[in-house]
């Protein structure tokens, strides 16, 4: 029997081994990815800062071109005005005019020179004013060129923005995977120690009745290694059944029960909030894209990437969702404010009173306190 028993202990013992193995496999690929997507968003992230840098520069360009032209309007203006003012003094032969200064000469000579230079300056001023509107056109086809050029760099930083928040959610779902993986390769660490331990035991064993006990506990210790497996494939499905069972025993026993937790992967929505905070994102009433947010605009796009089809307004939006106190909230649920019966502002619930919102005119994407701005109620999708 004794024999019998450490020939099943062995065998356990090598299933907990290749268990383990495949376990320190997956984490291990799955951390491969994981760092790959952590670079492209740190070279994302550097592309998303240069392509800013470049925006910046164009745009401050596209001011001061405007500040020269505006400058050149004036000057062609006053110049025009100048040229008027000489042709109206030569045909009136008034006062202090270009003919009375003609006229008023000593001698032909003088006469001549004083034409000569009337005639310089008047050509003067009219080449003065055709090199001025020359500038001009320049000016403006210099100004056309930026405005294309910031548009163009603006669809670019969009893009990189959008890139960047793939990517977080990416890194979101790996990093859930890994914990997940290394749950396994904890618990198939544990079986193969158990394993071994019940090994040794039956080799140290004195009789029948202890290699028995000894055996036993090796197929203990080979039954947590298939939990294990099985946990590492199915711990999502799992968790999900769980909380559906745990949910529907709950409401049974109370009708006071709060609602079940939202079906959106939270911590997916929460990263790719988080993402649009970094972005430097304009409020932009109206707003449901990267060039600009308002509040639901902003939660519809971040929800819509998850598939949760939310409406265009706050109050729509609260319309879509179960009412519960803020007290309840969890992360990824969304915040009202309302007043009057009206609902006028959303936001999404991060956790630890925290919440990210597009807030008003001239400000970002960015996080707020519910202490510093309390919602009136929390809504659940």
């Amino acid at each position: 029997m004794k024999k019998l028993g450490l020939k099943k202990v062995a065998v356990m013992a090598a299933a907990a081994f290749t268990v383990l193995g495949v376990a320190t496999s997956a984490s291990a690929d799955t951390q491969s990815d994981l760092d790959a997507v952590k670079a492209k968003i740190a070279e994302t992230e550097k592309k998303v800062s240069e392509g800013q840098v470049a925006l910046s520069k164009l745009e401050s360009q596209e001011a001061k071109t405007s500040q020269e032209i505006a400058t050149l309007k004036k000057n062609i203006a006053a110049r025009s005005e100048q040229l008027a003012d000489q042709a109206r003094a030569a045909q009136l032969n008034d006062a202090g005019s270009m003919l009375e200064f003609v006229a008023n000469s000593d001698s032909v000579t003088e006469a001549v020179s004083r034409t000569v230079t009337v005639a310089t300056v008047v050509r003067a001023n009219n080449q003065t004013l055709a090199d001025q509107k020359a500038d001009k056109e320049k000016l403006a086809q210099k100004q056309t060129d930026l405005q294309a050029a910031a548009e163009k760099q603006k669809e670019q930083n969009k893009e990189l923005a959008q890139a960047r928040a793939d990517l977080a959610v990416q890194k979101t779902d790996l990093e859930a995977k890994k914990a997940s993986e290394d749950e396994a390769k904890a618990k198939a660490e544990a079986a193969k120690k158990a394993a071994e331990e019940a090994a040794k035991q039956v080799a140290a064993a004195k009789s029948t009745d202890d290699a028995e006990k000894a055996a036993n506990q090796a197929e203990a210790a080979a039954a947590s290694v298939s939990s294990s497996s099985n946990n590492a494939n199915n711990n999502s499905n799992n968790q999900a059944a769980s909380q559906t069972t745990n949910q529907a025993s709950s409401q049974a026993a109370s009708t006071s029960a709060a609602p079940a937790a939202s079906s959106v992967n939270s911590s997916s929505v929460l990263a790719m909030a988080d993402s649009l905070t970094k972005m430097h994102i304009p409020y932009v009433w109206g707003g449901s894209s990267l060039s600009g947010f308002d509040c639901s605009g902003l939660t519809q796009y971040v929800y819509g990437h998850f598939g949760k089809s939310l409406a265009r307004t706050a109050a729509a939006q609260a319309a879509q969702t179960t009412r519960i106190p803020v007290s309840q909230a969890q992360p990824g649920d969304l915040l009202f404010w309302g007043e009057g019966g009206g609902v006028y502002h959303v936001a999404i619930y991060v956790g630890g009173g925290s919440y990210i919102h597009a807030p008003t005119f001239g400000q970002f994407v960015k996080y707020g306190s519910i202490s510093g701005w309390a919602p009136s109620f929390a809504g659940r999708l």
